[in-house]
């Protein structure tokens, strides 16, 4: 620290974060994902202004094309497919044409077959269904595509939470029924929020739990949260033929679960084959040599199943995300939130959905809401 700001903190007298000034906003959405994107679209069209998106970690075009296009399946519900064509018309989505298989004994087999799979661990019947691709352009309108970026460098700030409150206005100008706090000692306060990570971080943030409805922390507590490590290569030649979602074992001897592996079609021009591959993390908290050995465990699989896979890797790019799916949602609790809290939203994976749609999850979720 350097000495004129020792000098500065002595003149003081007192902590500087105790006059620090708040910052007011109507909307702040809180999050890091797709949903926070979209949410932040919605606000910005509907009211153009006095809006903050708060990310813990930089946010951009590429990241979600990322995330959402160059990956494994996240979208795997006809239904929700025809609600998101009802929605949004110029969005493009192109299913799997076979189903689901997986390996064993040195080939695939199809799961309504003769041969049995090793067991299917608790979130990966997800991919079992057919996926489809999605397009995210479609679901902005192509000003707001184009200039992506720009919205998002205008709109987001990267801090780190520290609390939240819901407290009573005061000020009938500005509005503030919440205070974010942040740990450079920062305060936002907002009329409304939009709350688009995982529901038990939010209520971890929560100050003043006691006065908390007992409806609020049942729907923040009972979601269940699952991580997931996700890889691409890019690979120079063309492994596997086919478009569908592939099983197969971390281990033949141990219940470890499945990779979940999908390849594109090969591009000829570029000479090019992606090979997307998943793998659901069931460990609280694991530590960066787990991953690590994780993905050596995963290439060394693989390789035996596509021979020459890790020769013919020209990139290859790593994401995990202790967050990538948040199941198990109360839609009867969120509508009774709507009432008890109505300055709060939950977004993204945790939006509120219609009856007939309460069963969607994860990324059809967030694309419907």
């Amino acid at each position: 620290m350097s000495f004129g700001l020792l000098k500065h903190f002595k003149n003081t007298k007192v902590s500087p974060f105790a006059v620090a000034p708040k910052i007011h906003y109507k909307n702040v959405i809180l999050g890091s994902d797709l949903g926070a994107v979209l949410e932040l679209m919605k606000v910005l069209r509907n009211e153009g202004e006095s809006v903050r998106l708060i990310s813990t970690r930089p946010l951009n075009k590429k990241n979600l094309l990322d995330q959402y296009e160059d990956s494994v399946s996240l979208l795997r519900s006809e239904d929700a497919v025809r609600e998101i064509y009802r929605k949004h018309h110029n969005v493009r989505l192109s299913p799997q044409t076979k189903d689901a298989i997986f390996y064993k004994e040195g080939k695939f087999h199809e799961f309504s077959g003769r041969a049995k799979s090793m067991n299917i661990l608790s979130g990966e019947e997800f991919f079992l269904k057919r996926g489809h691709s999605v397009e995210l352009e479609g679901f902005f309108s192509s000003e707001e595509w184009a200039n992506l970026d720009h919205i998002l460098d205008q709109n987001v700030e990267l801090r780190i939470f520290e609390s939240i409150e819901n407290v009573e206005p005061t000020d009938l100008v500005n509005i503030s029924n919440w205070e974010v706090t942040f740990k450079d000692f920062k305060t936002i306060t907002a009329e409304k929020i939009y709350v688009c990570f995982s529901p038990k971080k939010f209520l971890g943030y929560l100050k003043h739990k006691e006065k908390l409805s007992p409806e609020m922390i049942d729907a923040c507590s009972s979601p269940q949260v699952q991580s997931a490590l996700a890889v691409t290569w890019i690979l120079n030649r063309e492994l596997y033929a086919t478009n569908e979602t592939l099983f197969i074992p971390q281990s033949m001897t141990h219940e470890w679960g499945h990779f979940i592996v999908e390849f594109t079609p090969f591009d000829h021009k570029k000479n090019e084959q992606v090979c997307h591959s998943l793998m659901l993390i069931h460990e609280e908290d694991p530590q960066a040599e787990d991953l690590a050995s994780r993905i050596k465990l995963m290439k060394r699989v693989l390789e035996r199943v596509f021979n020459h896979l890790e020769e013919s890797i020209l990139r290859e790019s790593i994401r995990f995300d202790e967050e990538m799916f948040v199941g198990g949602i109360k839609d009867q609790l969120l509508e009774q939130l709507g009432f008890d809290y109505p300055s709060l939203t939950f977004a993204g994976q945790m939006s509120h959905m219609p009856e007939n749609l309460m069963n969607e999850k994860f990324l059809a979720r967030t694309l419907l809401h």
